[in-house]
């Protein structure tokens, strides 16, 4: 498709609480981090909101011509894990692949794109041991006497809130539950670079003793590994900047001397239930097997992205059943355009959709370039669907224009992950079934059946397209069909 706007693309910067023109490092290639999940327990909603938003942003750099490469970690050792693994009585490590594997079935049926590289936090303990070896050696960070160590804040003190935008007073204030609160520290915000393990817990032989990584060093040292010692692109939950985003910050920009250690900042909003944040130490949480064993996959993407992504979504059955309402609309309109394609004209009127395809492209792109705004993009979408509905209400566009149409949502597909199989005709159903082909002989046949008053037969017909998981829809201007997933 080709771009109708040459509009820059813009991006909000934690860093620097502003909207900033996207200017990657290296010319067109991106490295993008994003924190992936602790897998001590199946990924709830919360997790879907954000590797869903995350993965829209991928792919709408790739269609604009980006080279992306694209790294998520999975945290398979820390407390949570260990902590979980002592409660059900299984070994931690077999535990954390159990739900390592979770969660990749999760996001396959949530459509996202598997990343580049998915390092483990386990397969990197040489790295980890060395880094945190190197900013002992450099004076910023400290063992102590139970065989820990802590990074040491006070030497980069200037830099304390450089991402939360917070003052140290405000920070030593609501510190709370994610700053370890260990009596061998020498100051209440120093972090911890690495863990000294207790009886029967995991670890691994260090210079310090037998230990475990801490939270925070894990994500410096995997993504320098595999997108060097700067990223263009940092992403998480907006609960990640503090403490978790603002220590890498510290640590890496100690260990590397290269300012900034990641050039964007990007966190996505809460996905909330009442009004309060979901999230596992809360309680109130529904897996995304839970929410997909009562909603299709689509409808829970197009819940997420009908919101942009820094601001929170209220979470209810009522609002993922209007957002499945939303979604078939569009959908519905885009298969009726492909259904019609056969059968227009290849000269003739465009019913005014011409037009209507160049304002949805404009909206698309200075939506999507304006930070990524995907419910703006989705609006003009549902005006370009609404139009079309009303033209094909009056009669049939020319070829020309519906196959325009059905490109422009091609494209759409390959950023939002939906909508293109409508366009294409090539559905996972469709795969597993019979071909569109197959399905338009078979109405035919039914549709012969009916005019010599063979009922029998149509019924027959009608039965057997069932069973193929094909609805029909017997209407005034004709059949329409649709698959039933």
């Amino acid at each position: 498709m080709r771009k109708v706007t040459k509009m820059v693309l813009k991006v909000y910067n934690t860093l620097t609480h502003e909207l900033e023109e996207f200017k990657p490092i290296t010319g067109r290639r991106v490295n993008m981090y994003v924190c992936g999940p602790t897998v001590y327990d199946h990924c709830h909603v919360g997790h879907a909101r954000s590797y869903v938003s995350f993965d829209v942003i991928r792919r709408y750099l790739l269609y604009k011509g980006y080279q992306v490469t694209y790294i998520s970690n999975l945290t398979d050792v820390d407390d949570k894990v260990i902590k979980r693994a002592k409660e059900v009585n299984e070994d931690p490590f077999a535990m954390s692949k159990r739900f390592s594997e979770s969660f990749f079935e999760d996001m396959k049926a949530l459509g996202v794109m598997k990343a580049d590289v998915h390092p483990k936090v386990t397969d990197h303990i040489p790295g980890i041991i060395d880094m945190v070896k190197s900013l002992v050696d450099k004076g910023f960070a400290y063992v102590t006497y139970k065989g820990n160590v802590y990074f040491d804040l006070k030497k980069v003190e200037p830099k304390i809130g450089v991402l939360s935008h917070q003052t140290l007073e405000a920070l030593l204030e609501g510190s709370g539950t994610r700053v370890e609160t260990e009596d061998d520290k020498n100051f209440e915000l120093d972090f911890a670079l690495w863990k000294r393990a207790e009886e029967g817990e995991p670890g691994w032989d260090s210079p310090w003793g037998r230990g475990r990584p801490g939270w925070h060093i894990e994500c410096s040292v995997m993504s320098m590994k595999y997108a060097g010692v700067q990223l263009d692109i940092h992403g998480g939950g907006m609960d990640l900047v503090f403490p978790h985003h603002e220590a890498e910050i510290l640590q890496s920009e100690s260990f590397t001397g290269k300012e900034p250690f990641a050039k964007y900042w990007m966190h996505n909003g809460f996905l909330t239930i009442d009004k309060e944040k979901m999230s596992k130490s809360l309680g109130n949480f529904f897996t995304i097997k839970e929410i997909l064993a009562k909603f299709p996959a689509k409808t829970l993407r197009f819940f997420i992205l009908n919101t942009h992504y820094r601001r929170p979504i209220e979470f209810s059955d009522a609002h993922l059943e209007e957002a499945g309402r939303s979604h078939d609309r569009i959908s519905k309109a885009v298969t009726n355009a492909r259904l019609a394609l056969a059968k227009a004209p290849e000269k003739g009127d465009d019913l005014g959709l011409g037009q209507a395809l160049v304002d949805a492209k404009k909206t698309f792109e200075d939506s999507m370039d304006d930070d990524f705004n995907t419910r703006e993009a989705l609006a003009g979408i549902f005006v370009l669907a609404r139009k079309m509905n009303e033209a094909m209400a009056k009669g049939t566009p020319n070829k020309r224009t519906l196959q325009d149409i059905l490109d422009f949502f091609v494209h759409v597909g390959d950023v939002f992950g939906m909508f293109k199989e409508e366009a294409t005709g090539k559905s996972l159903a469709a795969a597993n079934g019979p071909s569109d082909g197959e399905i338009e002989v078979l109405i035919k046949e039914r549709d012969q059946a009916r005019r010599t008053k063979d009922y029998k037969k149509a019924d027959a017909i009608r039965e057997q397209l069932k069973g193929m998981g094909v609805i029909l829809e017997d209407g005034k201007g004709g059949n329409k069909w649709r698959r039933a997933s």
